[in-house]
């Protein structure tokens, strides 16, 4: 329909684009106050009018779901065989994930902070805190197994992933091990080693703790000025690593230059790290220096710095400018290949004042012949990385740790081959970089989405109703399932959704995402991202996103960024659509966004949409602010309008259909001559058509007809004073139904009598709300100064058969959730509200229709609830325990790798004699702790195993699949060979089992998994394959 010809009656003057309103001949009023008197309505304590029949409502609070984490975000742990992340926020709060639906929480009972974690065995996950205290997490039962106490503090520790023992350094010097399994220390108790070659060094801390990646016999322990090589077998320090720096050599960027008796400077260990082969050690210290050793020999290859190498060569140059940041982390990352290796380090780039906000990166490439290498070449391969990048972190707040999240294994330190590396920021927020590109990874489906909720930093939250049709229609049922999470087994039920609904979240970095929440949980799979940085080539923090307003009719979306641009999105197939074209070759005659010429209000921007997305909401038109200052109020309406307020008093109206401006004047009082700051802005539909309502901050409400013609206009029609402080919410109802009356494409192709009806007007300030019809003041709610966060209008179905509405009001000052009748505003039910809200973050908020209601609880973390106990648990198979599962008993754990006898001259310790060496006997058999069989029995030290041991990949939950593959919750079994079936079957390896009696199902089962071109001969070769695998089982 042309737009017109959408409305039949024409009033008032048209405007052209950047006109001030011009005067009516028609009488219009102007922007003063108000001088019609309220009218007070009678208020009955049942529920009448639009809310008859809600009385008999049991409200009360359902958690269907809660949305990210509470606290900020400290650190990290990542489990490459179970698949599963850790992470743990400032509450000491451990949440643990598996694929998009599997997750739980703990809470640690320590008063000191969780410093660092760890999985091991498969099954625990070890906690550290910043004090003395180590517990021991089980993922079998999610409980705490142990809490072990120290008597001094804890200032290092080591694991191996596939050992049940920690090994934890103290500020006393002591090194001592502590078996996680039975919770009790070890009888290893090493004394301070540093004490004979540094007898006046006061400060006997351990700084580092280390396990060679080739030997777990061998540890490598800093203490402040020297470093050692402990043989666990030979119970000495085999060798001693003492980095010394003569007068005159220039040392690192930080050195202070403080000699001792003996004419050397001795800076501090920080840390030491292993090289994957076990052949190399490098030490780092305080004044920034790497340095480089012979772990065989204990000789000095190569110290260098971020920059310089050779530094502790007498040259004379000594530092005399700016301190830099310390290096406050190191990791020696590999390749698949152990021998490509790379140094990862956070800090010693950039002056102390600027902070830490990126990460440097030396690429040493494939490691040179031990045996064949000369120490000259071995430091020239040092000092000359094959490339060496800085990866910056667009954030305002500083980098606190990093973490590696290697796939390939979880040995080498847990840096095998990562993919990812996991960020945790001052202020907590969580953030992952691609690994070696550097660049920021925000992808939704590589994450659980608790986790995609917190990367980047969210900014901005709120929830639509929409129809579960177009929902379905637009999500894509073979949605790519790419996250790097697939462990676990998800056990709590969805909520049937009788009504869909999204969740809209913007970001820091300009990004958002548009949840399906209709379920309760979020899927990260199939949710929908608008990458703001990838279309104007920019994720400076001034792109991130400070409001947003989804039209779910219209499948359209418009944000506001903090530097007070506004961008619109549309929904629809991309036609320029060629995944194999990056973003390097697309048009971009949109490239100059601000030009020396004038500057346009409106830009074209659609020729920047992804070439790579198929479908999804696709970049517009671009909103300059024009100097109007912060946006104050957005609304995307359902009919192809977008109104803007700005800080100035500016109201801008975008004609989406013509991506023109059809309103833009800045409103002014008319008594004071001052501006009117728009605060919200809602479109609506009822007598005499479709009207602009504008909230202020003054309380004062403006009401404006559009107007069609040759270009569509707006006439203020009237307003009134209708709240005590600035209008927060707009809420348009029917006055004769209580149905909201927000603008909707139905009302302008085929309105209906009753949409004709004077519209009451629900307007909400944080101290007020009221209840406006027809220019005149009825009912009135008054609240304490502050108090009110959001209110928003549900309803159902009662038992006298009608349909029947209230209006939610949200409290995040008194934590309150009050329910009101329409229009008395009587109170029908009051409930505290059991989360720890902050106010300030509660008018993200929104309430839906059937009771549902979105919390903005605090920064991090929101809540889907139901108050009228009309969600249904959808249950089923997997659902019966209602409870997730954590720990697979299906996957082995892999071989440690091992170094070469020859090499290193003599043999590894055995894993049964470094056991005997710590306990003192032989491991026991059983406990009374299932963790300790379950972790035996996927133990590489378990002979049961040694014939499984690389036979297949691990086998995970999914989602997707009909039927599972089995035994995922069993113990592993050895396969049975199936050695007469030819190559073109031999995947029937990977299934056979170990009961012959049930040979012919398990083949049965076999054939429908193969393709349908070997079927004939499947059918042909079935019978020999039975006779194979029986004749395999019994030797013949």
């Amino acid at each position: 329909m042309n737009g017109r010809n959408m409305f039949k009656k024409k009033i008032g003057l048209l405007h052209k684009k950047g006109e001030k309103e011009q005067r009516s001949p028609s009488p219009e009023p102007s922007l003063r106050p108000s001088l019609k008197p309220p009218i007070s309505l009678p208020r009955s304590r049942g529920a009448s009018g639009v809310s008859e029949g809600l009385d008999s409502v049991p409200f009360s609070i359902e958690e269907l779901q809660t949305y990210g984490v509470a606290g900020k975000v400290k650190t990290v742990a990542f489990d490459p065989l179970q698949s599963l992340m850790a992470i743990v926020t400032d509450y000491n709060h451990v949440h643990i994930f598996g694929q998009s639906r599997v997750s739980c929480a703990l809470t640690l009972n320590t008063t000191s902070a969780i410093r660092s974690l760890r999985f091991v065995k498969g099954v625990y996950l070890v906690a550290v805190d910043s004090s003395k205290t180590i517990f021991v997490i089980s993922l079998a039962s999610k409980k705490v197994l142990h809490k072990i106490v120290t008597s001094s503090q804890i200032t290092a520790f080591e694991t191996d992933y596939s050992l049940e023992f920690i090994y934890v350094g103290f500020s006393n010097g002591l090194v001592k091990a502590f078996n996680i399994e039975s919770g009790l220390e070890t009888i290893l108790s090493l004394r301070e080693q540093q004490y004979n070659t540094f007898i006046l060094e006061s400060d006997v801390h351990v700084s580092s703790i280390k396990l060679n990646p080739r030997d777990f016999g061998t540890l490598l322990i800093s203490y402040t000025k020297m470093t050692i090589e402990f043989n666990l077998a030979e119970n000495k320090a085999v060798k001693q690593f003492v980095y010394k720096l003569s007068k005159g050599a220039p040392g690192g960027e930080n050195a202070t230059y403080k000699y001792d008796t003996s004419g050397y400077y001795i800076p501090n260990v920080v840390q030491s790290l292993w090289h994957p082969n076990g052949l190399h050690v490098v030490t780092i210290h305080d004044d920034n220096s790497l340095v480089f050793w012979d772990a065989l020999t204990g000789e000095q290859i190569l110290a260098r710095s971020p920059f310089d190498s050779y530094i502790d060569s007498p040259s004379g140059d000594i530092h005399h400018g700016p301190k830099m940041t310390k290096i406050k982390k190191a990791a020696w990352l590999c390749e698949r290949d152990p021998e490509r290796t790379s140094l990862l380090f956070c800090g010693g780039d950039s002056f102390e004042t600027e902070g830490y906000h990126q990460l440097v990166r030396m690429d040493f490439g494939r490691m040179l012949s031990y045996s064949m290498t000369s120490y000259t070449q071995m430091a020239k391969y040092y000092a000359q990385p094959k490339q060496q990048n800085i990866f910056a972190i667009h954030a305002a707040a500083n980098i606190v740790d990093f973490v590696p999240l290697g796939e390939a294994s979880p040995y080498y330190d847990g840096n095998h081959d990562p993919k990812l590396i996991a960020l945790t920021l001052s202020d907590g927020s969580l953030k992952f970089m691609n690994y070696p590109t550097g660049n920021l990874s925000f992808k939704a489906s590589y994450f659980p989405s608790t986790i995609s909720w917190l990367n980047p930093k969210i900014t901005f939250s709120a929830s639509a109703f929409i129809d579960k049709r177009v929902l379905n229609g637009m999500i894509d049922i073979h949605s790519s399932r790419n996250s790097i999470l697939k462990g676990g087994i998800p056990g709590r039920p969805k909520y049937k959704a009788d009504v869909g609904s999204v969740i809209v979240s913007g970001h820091e970095n300009g990004y958002i995402r548009i949840w399906n929440s209709s379920e309760g949980e979020l899927d990260s799979s199939t949710a929908f991202e608008i990458d703001i940085s990838r279309i104007l080539l920019d994720d400076s923090p001034h792109y991130s996103i400070s409001k947003v307003s989804f039209a779910a009719e219209q499948l359209e979306l418009s944000c506001s960024m903090y530097n007070n641009d506004v961008l619109l999105f549309s929904y629809q197939q991309n036609k320029k659509y060629q995944p194999a074209e990056g973003d390097l070759n697309r048009r971009m005659s949109s490239l100059e966004l601000s030009s020396t010429k004038a500057e346009r209000q409106i830009i074209d921007i659609s020729d920047r949409a992804p070439r790579d997305l198929k479908k999804g909401f696709l970049p517009k038109v671009l909103v300059k602010s024009m100097g109007y200052g912060t946006v104050t109020a957005l609304c995307n309406s359902n009919v192809g309008f977008v109104g803007i307020g700005y800080e100035s008093g500016q109201l801008v109206v975008i004609d989406r259909r013509s991506n023109t401006v059809m309103y833009n004047t800045q409103l002014i009082d008319d008594g004071l001559s001052l501006p009117i700051v728009p605060t919200s802005i809602e479109f609506a539909y009822g007598q005499p058509g479709l009207l602009l309502i504008v909230g202020t901050r003054i309380g004062r409400l403006l009401v404006f007809e559009v107007v069609s013609g040759i270009r569509f206009s707006l006439r203020l029609v009237e307003q009134i004073d209708s709240n005590d402080a600035e209008i927060l919410e707009i809420i348009p109802i029917n006055s004769d139904t209580g149905r909201p009356s927000t603008a909707s494409i139905r009302h302008l192709s085929s309105p209906l009598p009753a949409d004709k009806t004077p519209l009451s007007i629900i307007a909400a300030s944080s101290s007020d709300i009221r209840i406006v019809k027809s220019g005149s003041k009825m009912a009135h709610k008054t609240f304490g100064k502050g108090e009110l966060s959001k209110i928003g209008i549900t309803g159902t179905k009662t038992q006298k058969g009608n349909v029947a509405f209230c209006l939610v009001a949200l409290m995040g000052a008194t934590k309150k959730m009050t329910v009101y009748t329409i229009p008395s505003l009587s109170e029908l039910s009051s409930m505290r509200i059991p989360y720890r809200l902050e106010a300030k973050y509660t008018p993200q908020s929104s309430v839906l229709p059937l009771g549902d209601v979105f919390l903005r609880i605090n920064e991090t973390e929101a809540a889907l609830v139901n108050i009228m106990g009309l969600r249904q648990p959808v249950m089923s198979l997997e659902t019966i325990n209602g409870d997730d599962v954590l720990f697979l008993r299906n996957i082995l754990i892999p071989y440690r790798p091992s170094t070469s006898y020859f090499v290193k001259g003599t043999s590894s310790l055995s894993y049964t004699k470094l056991y005997h060496l710590l306990v003192g006997r032989e491991r026991p058999e059983k406990t009374n702790q299932p963790e300790y069989e379950l972790a035996w029995d996927i133990s590489p030290y378990n002979p049961a195993n040694y014939s499984l041991m690389g036979t297949a990949k691990p086998k995970y939950y999914d989602p997707n699949a009909l039927h599972q593959q089995p035994g995922l919750t069993d113990k592993p079994v050895a396969p049975i060979s199936i050695s007469t079936v030819t190559r073109n079957i031999s995947r029937w390896k990977q299934h056979a089992q170990n009961r012959l009696d049930v040979a012919n199902n398990r083949v049965e089962t076999y054939v429908n998994d193969l393709n349908d071109d070997f079927d004939k001969f499947v059918n042909e070769t079935k019978n020999d394959a039975i006779k194979g695998a029986i004749n395999s089982k019994l030797g013949l």
